[in-house]
């Protein structure tokens, strides 16, 4: 019976290979293409080369498109035609008069060499006489006219996205440019929902898109733009005259056929655009895994917190709010957000965004784990059944008042309210024990954030900023814990009884108040000098509670036991600057020093504790630009941070079924040296996008927890020390046009070293990762698109004992349009995981769908079908400080649905 099940299985996974292949395959049937590839130069009089110069080539027939092409640095540009066409081939650049050479499509010239005049007249005066550049390049900007690249089957602006050269879009909604995360996602100038992009790439339709701007180191404050030193990468979208004043946008509704259960999917994203108002509507209701927020749009969302003050801690878990989530057995999820954005007068802008959001997962899974201890080891098996339900609303609301050119104020506030509820059942094996724990968690979760910003610019050398943020949060989570056995012995003190239940309710505060000024000087165009002055000020509390509820109806309180904490916590943190900005040739500087004064207080059941540090923290920034598309940085900082209040509850806490935990009063501030590293060039010539970066973190002062295990019981106290923990990062990519393919590879590499105490006996432990990718992806706009990729992960783990994990992914894209109207998609992934046994497991997932759109016609009709393969789990590896894990996640099932849009 094995061995049938087994040649079964070899035919099953021998018709999937046959199937994929057969469908990589089909696209590159009848597409062959003659074709011409020239190349050329353009330089001005005296041959200097002129950069970023539009090279177009129009066709004198009406099929082929425009073709283009960009010079590089070197005024160099290389242009594929098709042959038998004849064209003009014009150059233009601001400031200088426009150059055309007719090709009659039968001889062409070696090479292309363009010498344009100048015109005489100031830039500012420059009139330019033609409306099509499928690519502007300016200092801070990158403009791609999207008519240009799209070929109007597209139905979202991910689908546009995805095929402008340099632009890539993950399966999460995040968008980078030449390598660079886009931090501000805008349309028409104004944020759209909070300025994350997946509600923009999933959400506005591909036919309202007309040009879509890059824009580097974005501010949205104009006084501050010659001064800014923003990393923030913006993408702004331009719509279509004929999509302003006008409502317009997509309603689709799907169900599932074939199925047991019911599947089903309404979606609506409506969008009205006006010079003076902007309003949009985004709802959903599925129960087929899809999210429509990521969790960056949703940490974007919190808002209320300045862009002139980073790294604010926060006390709500959205998470769970976001998940793309297919591996699970169930998931339900309801959305609905608006946003809007008007001009109540010529001084006031008002904009801002409400979202209702309530998702329901029910999960299972089975874990096999093995406890590292100096002496033996201890294997747990793991059986798990998860149900949670989430509701979250929020609204936010911002003014935008400019009294004046040189003057601008903001304020912004943010108030939003969830509730978590958990149910989960477990069973836990080991040698020595089987035990049933049923778990339901209640958490009600709200926070109130606002800021004042004022920007003033008093004339061409000042201008000054002031900052006042205000936080409020608040989370009472609550926990009981049933179960038929003891649990935790020598841990917690549980009475004898027939059955054991636990209560825990936790309550956590956090009120913070930020202050900050800070004054721009301008010696010249070359010299800068910045003063800072800041003072942020944080009250905290944090109070747990445990008792034993006994069948008899007596309560057993933990408080005897030193559990329940009660602590009050006050950080204040006041710092004064300078940061020195120069700039000399290529190279642009920004040395910083500050001095941080630290007081800190704590105040619980066993005293007292006070400290006061003044500590030095320096910043250098570097950065090198080679020309407008080649670049090297570098930075580097010292800093100082402390741990949050619950880290100092010197009590114990009850963490779960086998976990108890206890804070340290006595902790102090880490310290940590961090440098990162990155080199980014693009020649659209070469057809070349490479970046690389590296960092290096390294903590002198380290918090880290202490871990005692006694089996699977763990007991864990926060301890700091001088052991230094160093971290290493390396990752790059390079994307390479050949022929008309794009050939990119990829790597990560990390290598992560610290020391462990466990069971009073310290470890050094390392953690490595190395990921190495390859992909080749079709270039040509008269081909499908296919892509087919490869990637190999390797990991380590060595302390107490070693591991290593090693995966294999092989990945393939296949898009399609036939007969003008009908679009099909396909995707395939394989991952095939090996531990450090040999042991192997694997999966194949893949997806399909099959869409008629008629270009200009309001209704679509698809066909999908999610997990084609039908596969039941997914398996993996991974390693903690002390534990190696192997994980096996059920997921949702094959679902088939029908779908129908209708596009206003």
């Amino acid at each position: 019976m094995i061995f049938n099940f087994l040649i079964f299985k070899k035919r099953y996974q021998f018709t999937h290979s046959i199937l994929i292949l057969a469908i990589f395959s089909l696209g590159f049937v009848s597409y062959a293409q003659s074709s011409k590839t020239l190349i050329g130069t353009v330089t001005d009089s005296l041959n200097q080369p002129l950069e970023n110069a539009n090279v177009l080539a129009k066709s004198l027939t009406e099929k082929p498109a425009i073709k283009f092409a960009i010079a590089d640095n070197k005024g160099r540009f290389k242009i594929e035609l098709e042959t038998g066409v004849p064209y003009d081939v014009s150059v233009s650049y601001m400031g200088y008069k426009e150059q055309i050479i007719k090709l009659d499509g039968i001889s062409y010239p070696e090479s292309l060499n363009f010498k344009l005049q100048g015109t005489g007249e100031t830039l500012k005066e420059v009139v330019i006489n033609y409306d099509y550049k499928p690519i502007v390049v300016k200092k801070d900007t990158l403009i791609y006219d999207v008519k240009a690249f799209a070929n109007g089957n597209e139905r979202k602006m991910r689908e546009v996205l995805e095929k402008l050269p340099g632009v890539e879009v993950d399966k999460n909604g995040n968008v980078t440019v030449q390598g660079k995360r886009v931090t501000q996602m805008l349309v028409e100038n104004k944020s759209f929902f909070g300025g994350g992009s997946k509600l923009a790439v999933e959400n506005i339709p591909a036919d309202a898109l007309d040009k879509i701007e890059v824009i580097d180191h974005f501010n949205q404050v104009g006084a501050l733009k010659q001064v800014s030193d923003s990393d923030e990468l913006a993408m702004n979208v331009k719509l279509k005259e004929d999509k302003k004043k006008f409502v317009f946008g997509d309603l689709e509704a799907a169900s599932s056929v074939g199925s047991k259960t019911n599947y089903n999917l309404l979606h609506a994203g409506l969008f009205y655009y006006s010079p003076k108002m902007n309003l949009s509507f985004i709802g959903d209701n599925n129960n087929i895994g899809k999210s429509t927020l990521s969790f960056e749009d949703l940490m974007r969302f919190q808002g209320g917190v300045s862009t002139f003050l980073s790294n604010k801690p926060t006390l709500t878990n959205l998470y769970d709010f976001t998940n793309e989530n297919t591996d699970v057995i169930e998931n339900k999820s309801q959305f609905a957000a608006v946003n809007y954005s008007f001009q109540a007068t010529d001084k006031l802008d008002i904009s801002g965004f409400g979202i209702f959001s309530k998702t329901f997962l029910a999960a299972q899974s089975t874990t096999n784990n093995q406890y590292l201890k100096n002496d033996s080891l201890t294997f747990e098996n793991l059986l798990q059944k998860n149900s949670t339900t989430n509701t979250l609303g929020l609204l936010n609301a911002k003014l935008d008042y400019s009294p004046s050119k040189k003057e601008k104020w903001y304020y912004n506030i943010h108030a939003d309210a969830s509730q978590n509820n958990n149910q989960n059942t477990l069973n836990s094996q080991t040698n020595l024990a089987n035990t049933n724990f049923l778990t339901l968690a209640d958490a009600d979760n709200a926070s109130v954030k606002q800021f004042v910003e004022w920007h003033k610019n008093y004339n061409d050398k000042n201008t000054s900023t002031v900052v006042l943020n205000h936080t409020y949060e608040k989370t009472t989570p609550q926990t009981n814990w049933f179960t038929n056995d003891q649990f935790l012995q020598g841990l917690i003190p549980l009475e004898t009884d027939a059955n054991y239940h636990i209560n825990q309710i936790k309550k956590q505060t956090n009120n913070n108040i930020d202050l900050l000024f800070k004054h721009y000087h301008i010696f010249n165009n070359f010299n800068h000098l910045y003063t800072i002055f800041g003072n942020t000020y944080t009250n905290a509390s944090f109070t747990t509670a445990e008792k034993q509820r006994l069948t008899n109806g007596t309560i057993n309180d933990f408080s005897s036991a030193n559990f329940g904490n009660n602590i009050t916590y006050q950080l204040n943190e006041a710092k004064i600057g300078l940061e020195y900005k120069f700039k000399i040739g290529k190279l642009t500087g920004r040395p910083a020093l500050f001095w941080h004064h630290f007081t800190l207080q704590t105040e619980q059941e066993s005293g007292k504790q006070q400290l006061t540090k003044a500590l030095p923290q320096p910043q250098l920034n570097l950065t090198y630009d080679f020309n407008t598309a080649e670049s090297l940085s570098g930075n580097y900082s010292l800093r100082n941070t402390f741990a949050d209040v619950t880290q100092f509850a010197d009590r114990f806490v009850l963490q779960n079924y086998n976990a108890v935990f206890k804070g340290n009063a006595l902790l102090n501030n880490e310290r940590f040296h961090n440098a990162t590293v990155i080199y980014t060039k693009m020649s659209m010539y070469r057809g070349l996008f490479l970046n690389a970066v590296a960092s290096f973190n390294k903590k002198v002062r380290t918090l880290r927890n202490e871990v005692q295990l006694q089996g699977i019981n763990q007991f864990t106290t926060p301890v700091l020390n001088d052991n230094p923990e160093t971290n290493y990062r390396l990752s790059g990519s390079i994307s390479k046009k050949i022929y008309k393919f794009t050939v990119k590879a990829n790597a990560a590499f990390s290598w992560f070293n610290y020391l462990q105490e466990l069971n009073a006996i310290e470890t050094e432990n390392q953690r490595n990762n190395q990921i190495l990718g390859l992909s080749i992806r079709t270039s040509n706009k008269k081909w499908p698109v296919i892509e087919v990729g490869y990637s190999k992960t390797f990991s380590q783990f060595s302390g107490i004992t070693r591991a290593d994990f090693f995966s294999d992914t092989w990945n393939g894209s296949f898009e399609h349009t036939f007969l003008k109207n009908f679009i099909f998609n396909f995707d395939y992934e394989y991952l095939q995981n090996t531990n450090n046994t040999g042991q192997r497991n694997a999966f194949e997932l893949a997806n399909t769908s099959l869409r008629y759109q008629r270009k200009n016609k309001a209704f679509s009709y698809e066909i999908k079908a999610n997990n084609l393969f039908n596969i039941q789990s997914k398996f993996s590896y991974n390693f903690s400080d002390f534990m190696i894990s192997e994980n096996e996640v059920f997921v949702l099932p094959r679902i088939v649905m029908l779908s129908i849009s209708y596009k206003l």
